[in-house]
């Protein structure tokens, strides 16, 4: 087992917050969100496998959670569970079962891409490295699975929490996560990689020196540029949302900002995700104009627009950024299925389905393979049913009404979860649903609550007076 030395310093600051009861440990957490390369402990004893900050975190709240539920239940006291619960129960449980049982029923009856870079297998293409093994039992299938249980028993414990303390402090965890992401990408683009060094301890392969066209890619707390575009797609897509109804100037920064992160990241998936996030709310930034706009307003967007349109006309004409741009567009978007890693990537697609087909339409086992692209991930690993479950799941867990005074709330978690979805269509290579799309889901099912009267639980029963 292996300690960093912000490993002393994650563990009092989540004692503390713990100490504050679950909606503080459930704050912490939303905080280590955009850290996705803080490894707090490592063991290489488990091929180098790195306990990221953010998981640890949510293991802590399950934990208490679950000592606070079976409390509320030994005293007799009523849970109330969402509807969408049970469908990520189903889903967990048959991951369960596809990583115990059914990748020893179809051990070696076809040949899969392996999770573990370091695996052995048959080279099938020489564009690219990655070879086929045969399917059969790993270490693989027992993590993967515990990231599915996690993010099951976290949604579980955070639709408590957000349910009783109601969607604001939600959309204040999550403007939290939104902030730190902002900073670790402004600590990224003035290339303090030695301060960023200290919360990049996971054993990944850190990316911070990839460039396209000579132009650096921003990753921010990541290990590389997707994971990084794709977070900040969410948050932009969020507080986006969250601007066109409230016009408070701290959403209006948090979209601006991580949407620039998003497009700096230059990566293909973030930059995917930001423009169906722009696509879906123009339409609501038309309909919401005012029907009557004031004279001044008229000439002050009109100067803005000119002045715009006259910058953006002399970088255009007098720098080579025309070329500059289509390269990097034909690199990231037009050319990229014709890449090395486009090609590797559609392998591991075809791969999923393969494994539908061979194991008919159960699936492989969580763990057992790697695919690309969520609907891929999902029938290969978990098959039919299993990606049944998850459908429905966010069906339930994103559909329905808000309640009274929560409906900006709700289409803000809407908007966040369909960036966190098309990322996950175009790059997602496990089964994981992640802590973000998780806390969306809770936030969603808490914006379609009443206000709550009732305040937060602590992190352990209160002692009962006479």
């Amino acid at each position: 087992m292996q300690f960093y030395l912000i490993s002393p310093l994650f563990f009092v600051a989540m004692g503390l917050c713990a100490m504050g009861g679950m909606h503080r440990l459930l704050m912490f957490l939303c905080a280590m969100m955009p850290f996705g390369m803080l490894a707090v402990v490592g063991l290489p004893a488990v091929g180098g496998l790195s306990l990221l900050a953010v998981n640890l975190s949510a293991a802590a709240l399950v934990a208490g959670g679950v000592l606070i539920l079976l409390s509320r239940l030994m005293r007799g006291q009523a849970i109330a569970i969402a509807p969408a619960t049970f469908a990520l129960l189903a889903f967990a449980l048959y991951a369960v079962f596809s990583a115990t049982v059914l990748v020893r029923l179809f051990a070696g009856e076809t040949m899969v891409f392996a999770l573990s870079r370091g695996a052995v297998g048959v080279k099938v293409s020489t564009q690219f490295s990655w070879g086929k093994v045969w399917l059969g039992p790993s270490s693989s299938n027992i993590s993967q699975t515990f990231y599915v249980l996690l993010a099951c028993g976290f949604f579980i414990v955070a639709s408590q929490i957000l349910c009783r303390r109601g969607a604001a402090f939600g959309a204040r965890c999550f403007a939290l996560a939104a902030g730190v992401n902002l900073a670790l990408g402004l600590l990224d683009l003035a290339a303090l990689d030695p301060l960023l060094s200290v919360v990049r301890t996971a054993s990944y392969s850190l990316a911070n020196e990839a460039s396209v066209r000579g132009i650096p890619r921003v990753i921010g707390g990541f290990s590389e540029a997707a994971s990084f575009g794709s977070a900040s797609a969410m948050f932009c897509g969020y507080f986006a949302s969250a601007w066109t109804g409230s016009r408070r100037l701290r959403d209006g920064v948090l979209a601006l900002g991580n949407g620039a992160f998003a497009m700096l990241a230059l990566s293909s998936t973030g930059i995917v995700a930001l423009a169906v996030v722009v696509m879906v709310l123009t339409p609501r930034l038309i309909l919401g104009m005012p029907q009557r706009i004031a004279p001044r307003h008229v000439l002050a967007g009109a100067l803005a627009l000119a002045a715009g349109a006259l910058a953006v006309a002399a970088v255009l004409t007098l720098t080579d950024a025309p070329a500059m741009i289509s390269s990097v567009i034909d690199d990231l978007i037009l050319d990229k299925s014709g890449s090395s890693s486009g090609i590797e990537r559609t392998a591991w697609a075809m791969g999923g389905l393969e494994a539908l087909r061979d194991t008919w339409g159960l699936g492989a086992g969580t763990g057992s393979l790697r695919s690309n692209g969520l609907p891929f991930v999902l029938l290969g690993s978990v098959g039919i049913i299993g990606t049944a479950c998850f459908v429905v799941f966010l069906w339930l867990a994103f559909g329905g009404r808000a309640a009274p005074g929560q409906a900006a709330t709700l289409a803000a978690a809407r908007v966040g979860a369909l960036a966190v979805i098309v990322s996950m269509l175009l790059a997602a290579t496990v089964p994981d649903p992640g802590v973000p799309l998780i806390f969306l889901a809770a936030l969603a099912i808490a914006a379609r609550q009443p206000q709550p009267v009732a305040p937060a639980l602590p992190l352990m029963p209160a002692a009962q007076t006479r």
